[in-house]
């Protein structure tokens, strides 16, 4: 038991040196935390390669911040031990040769084997140069001897496919002891911990967009939900696109399933049965989901059609959708007599935000959102924030809107997307969900980054009978942004 203010906790820092670290708790504090406990959130960009958010349920700010550190610490030292994209990693090293010297790597590469006969041959960690073959083929699709040949290479090891789901597994193994309850989410796979109920939504394969209605939705107490699938990200080949998950046993690419939502004890687990259900296909994958200790399971073949659980339901909740954290701004918009919208017509948005150099970068403030000609606003698209006091900082934002409410927040599970790269998405409705008509619309998006710049820019885009396309100026903090109107993706 833990009480007293000479209490501590022993943590290691993220170097090789696994150097421990003494801290001292608030004397308040006993073993089961019977303190009231705040929710500090914490989001950041390129951590494993995609987005990083962790939610904490402690008793005081420097709590908090001291176990995302901590945390990140524990995925910066698994990580120069599993990557294969550093070529100082001791996975990088161990395929020119070297011998396997950690616990972490030798359990990684022993639980490979494990999983490749548990699911006859569709998980097989020696996929490295196959893998390299299609994201490197450009007009030609990889030739079956090439592949074969690549296969076969001795210690052609590649562990991402279980490999984040056991990082964020012992990351939160380092959580637990700063915090009794907590969300840790990286790339849409998600390990919850503590008593705490988490409302979270599955993102729609068809329909991924960061602020789109989701597919699913399911509440998750002390366990972990993976996803994959290939509609983030995906190999163009003489411009037709081809899912990044690669059958073991054929060494092609797979498509019989669109989106795997398996929920589990652990990440690992989940990790391993949802990429399998990619390439087995839905009854399969749903099949060995039951038998190999999945709690629930979400799948969404090619086709639109659905297998899932109990514990899953179709749809968002009764709540209104909103991405983690976002934030909607309810401002009245009388609508407008005119022309309407084409059927299914929409505007995609792409931004790109850029990571500034040196360490993990924190997750800027972002608002989006859409103007008519007459400078009113129409649509709130999306705000991401945790804090109020920065929220009002987004003053072009704050002084178009007017208003403010807190909408449903929830963490959502999706395939991993690139880091920085997010898609959204405006249906041509108001903030009161009315229509609006054809017209010029401008869409403006609005950056805040704690410490660093604070930047609006903005593209017009007619929406009328035809498509068009806009784009939003780059700037020292994003690439240019991309704007899209016409009919949805079928």
């Amino acid at each position: 038991m833990l009480t007293g203010a000479a209490a501590t906790l022993t943590v290691f820092s993220g170097g090789q040196s696994s150097e421990a670290l003494s801290l001292p708790l608030p004397s308040d504090v006993g073993e089961n935390f019977p303190v009231s406990l705040g929710q500090f959130v914490f989001q950041r960009e390129g951590v494993l390669g995609t987005s990083f958010e962790l939610l904490v349920g402690a008793v005081r700010a420097e709590g908090a911040r001291m176990c995302e550190q901590q945390v990140l610490a524990e995925i910066e030292r698994l990580r120069r031990i599993c990557s294969i994209y550093d070529p100082a990693s001791e996975i990088s090293r161990v395929r020119a040769g070297a011998s396997v010297a950690s616990p972490e790597l030798d359990f990684l590469l022993s639980t490979y084997g494990l999983w490749s006969q548990r699911t006859e041959g569709a998980i097989h960690v020696n996929m490295a140069e196959v893998i390299r073959l299609w994201k490197e083929a450009r007009n030609l699709l990889p030739a079956a001897d090439a592949l074969a040949e690549a296969f076969i290479q001795p210690r052609a090891y590649n562990v991402d496919a279980l490999g984040k789901g056991y990082i964020i597994d012992r990351a939160v193994e380092v959580a637990r002891r700063f915090a009794p309850s907590g969300l840790l989410n990286i790339g849409g796979d998600i390990r919850v911990w503590g008593g705490i109920a988490w409302p979270i939504g599955i993102a729609d394969p068809f329909a991924p967009a960061e602020n789109a209605p989701l597919i699913g939705h399911f509440i998750l107490r002390d366990g972990a939900v993976a996803t994959s699938g290939g509609y983030s990200r995906s190999v163009s080949i003489a411009g037709r696109s081809y899912s990044h998950i690669i059958d073991p046993r054929t060494l092609q690419p797979v498509n019989l399933v669109s989106s795997a939502s398996i929920v589990a004890a652990d990440c690992l687990t989940a990790n391993a049965l949802s990429t399998a259900a990619n390439v087995l296909g839905l009854d399969e994958g749903a099949r060995l989901a039951n038998l190999l200790g999945a709690w629930d399971y979400f799948l969404v073949d090619a086709n639109g059609r659905i297998a899932s659980t109990a514990g899953m339901s179709l749809g968002a909740a009764d709540a209104p959708v909103a991405s983690p954290l976002q934030a909607a701004a309810e401002a009245p918009v009388a609508p407008v007599a005119g022309a309407a919208w084409p059927t299914n017509f929409q505007v995609s948005i792409n931004l790109k935000f850029k990571a500034p150099a040196g360490g993990f970068a924190k997750r800027p403030y972002v608002a989006v959102w859409v103007e008519d000609a007459n400078k009113k606003l129409v649509r709130t698209i999306t705000v991401w924030g945790a804090d109020w006091k920065y929220l009002q900082e987004m003053t072009g934002w704050w002084k178009a809107a007017n208003s403010y409410s807190d909408a449903f927040t929830r963490s959502v599970t999706r395939a991993t997307r690139a880091p920085g790269n997010y898609v959204l998405v405006w249906d041509g409705l108001d903030d009161k969900k009315q229509p609006v008509p054809q017209g010029e619309y401008r869409i403006f998006m609005e950056m805040n980054r704690e410490h660093g710049r604070h930047l609006t820019e903005s593209a017009a885009v007619t929406c009328g009978a035809g498509e068009q396309s806009a784009e939003i100026r780059a700037t020292p903090d994003s690439d240019t942004g991309k704007i899209a109107y016409g009919p949805k993706s079928p």
